[in-house]
Parts: structure tokens; sequence; C-alpha cells
């Protein structure tokens, strides 16, 4: 899968992004002085902003619960008129404040966004040093006739030809090689405050994870190669961490597998619960998600890898603030409520026997 061959021109609408995000990630590059470093404090930032976001999606998710009742009641109503039922749903929903789709808007957003990050992690000496895209193509024309030490050139016509979308084997050789370096800065290809430091905790952000055991234990790149399995391991075993975190943390989850195990065995129930579509794409997400995850950890940079794996430990920490502190008590609340109404019900039940 080769992420780059996307058009560029489907994203056209994302330019704010690419703008915004690159002068953030630049700004944080001049205090750090390191893209590792950049790449953590970001996305902290980035996840840190739609923790709201995640608040009123569980407050939804809460709200829809409680008009389960209701709902079914229109259902039995109205059992052979589906748009009827819908019409009386969307109302009360809108009536209550609640959303059916909710849910999802947290992980369409997430998937908004990662394109932009897709290409500045591809391109930081276009999107983050400022490079321009002559620069840029200038010097991989001068790359690609220089050779190494056995004969072959620096960089293949294809690396050439992506140069301006994917600066990374340009970095890497630039960084590796101090001779390569002083001639393209000599040449006007590049200023020396213009090279990025890919370097981080003694991995290699510019380099590609592989699974390609000629890659991971060769001779000459198994020093470069072997330590960024970390990489993808991190993005997998995170990824497991953050779905059993968040089905643990889910509104109501007893109360939703109680309901599904009374249906189970009394199969006159099934069915009585509204359809929660939220729910099930939900679930969809949760499996392509780590799908998406792993795939572009082993297509794209490990700064790549880096950016999820910090993105699911943040996806962890949120969930937890949000069931500790809204979740939890709005279900104590709710629960408290649901008591009460059953107390008044049981004593007017009493006074029309006595």
């Amino acid at each position: 899968m080769d992420l780059l061959s996307i058009p560029v021109a489907a994203f056209s609408l994302l330019d704010p992004l690419y703008v915004a995000f690159g002068w953030i990630m630049r700004a944080l590059y001049d205090i750090t002085g390191n893209f590792g470093t950049v790449i953590i404090i970001f996305t902290v930032l980035l996840r840190g902003l739609m923790i709201p976001l995640g608040v009123n999606q569980q407050k939804s998710t809460l709200k829809q619960k409680a008009l389960q009742g209701e709902i079914a009641e229109i259902q039995r109503t109205y059992p052979n008129d589906k748009q009827k039922q819908q019409q009386l749903q969307m109302e009360l929903y809108k009536k209550h404040g609640a959303s059916p789709l909710s849910g999802c808007l947290p992980s369409i957003l997430q998937l908004v966004i990662i394109w932009p990050i897709f290409r500045i992690i591809q391109a930081p000496l276009v999107h983050l040093m400022g490079v321009a895209k002559e620069q840029i193509e200038a010097m991989a024309a001068y790359l690609v006739t220089l050779t190494n030490g056995s004969g072959q050139p620096l960089i293949t016509e294809a690396v050439q030809g992506r140069a301006v979308m994917d600066n990374m084997p340009l970095v890497d050789i630039l960084n590796n090689n101090a001779k390569v370096l002083a001639e393209v800065i000599e040449r006007g290809y590049l200023q020396m405050n213009q090279l990025i430091n890919l370097n981080f905790l003694g991995l290699d952000l510019s380099l590609r994870p592989s699974y390609q055991p000629s890659v991971v234990f060769g001779a000459e790149t198994w020093q470069s190669y072997a330590p960024l399995l970390v990489i993808p391991l991190l993005v997998v075993l995170t990824t497991l961490i953050q779905m059993r975190i968040t089905r643990l943390t889910t509104p109501n989850r007893k109360q939703t597998q109680e309901d599904k195990e009374r249906a189970k065995v009394n199969p006159a129930r099934a069915g009585q619960a509204p359809e929660d579509k939220s729910e099930s794409m939900m679930k969809t997400m949760n499996f392509i998600m780590p799908v998406f995850m792993l795939v572009t950890t082993f297509s794209l940079p490990a700064s790549m890898g880096l950016y999820w794996i910090i993105g699911n430990i943040m996806m962890i920490a949120q969930s937890v603030y949000i069931y500790l502190f809204f979740t939890k008590r709005m279900e104590r609340a709710m629960q408290e409520q649901e008591e009460q109404q059953h107390a008044r019900a049981a004593k007017k039940t009493e006074s029309i026997q006595a």
C-alpha cells in the first residue's frame, strides 16, 4: 500500500490544517530541537483538545440509554411503520438533546486530521522547515547523480520523483553523510538550520519499520532496523489496551450486557431494545483502526508509529478520566432517578390498592 499515490488534490480542503499543524510543529521544534519530542507534545495537545468531544459523546450515549424505554414503546405502538418509528425517535432525540451518531464524531474527526499528519510526517522539510518545493526537486536531482561506496545511486529515480511528498530518504542521506550535506548546503539547496533532527532515543524516525528478515537482520542494516521493531510492537500493544479500556468504560456497559443476557433467556425480549447505531459503527471502527494503524506503521516513517503510540496512550488516559469524572457520576445520578421513579410508582400502587 503506497499512501503517497493518493492524489494531493483530494486533500485541498485540508490545506488550512497543513498550515496550522506545520506552524505548531515548527514552533515546538524550535523549542525542543527534536522531531520525536515534537510528535509527542503535538499529539498530547491534539488529543487533549478532543476531550470535550469525548465528554459530549458519553453524555449523548447516556441520554440514549435513558430513552430506550420510550423508544421501545414507540416500536410497540407502530410495529409495522418504520418511517413513523424513525420520525418519532428523531423527535425524541431532538427533544432531549441526544444524537444517535454522536459517538462516531471523535473517530470521524480522527480520520480527517490524520491526512495532514501523514503528509507532514512524510515531508517535514517542506511543512516544518520551510524548504521550497523547487529546492527539494533540485536537491533530489543532484543526489540521484551521486553514488555510494558500492557504486549505487544515493537515491533511485522513483525516490527522486516523489521527493517533494516524501523527504525522508533525503533527510536520511543528509544526516548520515557529512560530505553530501556540505555539498548540498554549498549549492544552496538547503540551509544548515533547515536540516531536521530525526534521531529519537536511538531510533531513526526517518526509516520505515520492516518485517522482512533480510532487512531486520541484515549484516549492514540490522543496527538501524532491528530496534525499529519496538515501534509496531508498541502500536499493537497500546491499541489492544486502549480498546479494552474503552469497552470497560462504556456508559451503562453492565446494564447493556444484562439486557442481552435476558434476551437470550427470554427470546420475547429480543428486539425490544432499540438498535444503537453508534455502537455498531464503533465496533466497525474498532476493527478498521487497528488494521489501519498497523499498515501505516510499516508503510510510513517510524515517526508515524510514534504518533499512534502516543495517541493510544492519550486515548487510554482520556477514557479513564471521562469515566471517573463524568460518566460514573452521570450513571449514579440516572440510577438514583430511576430508583425514585420506581419508589413513587410503588407508593402510588399501594395507595390505589388501599
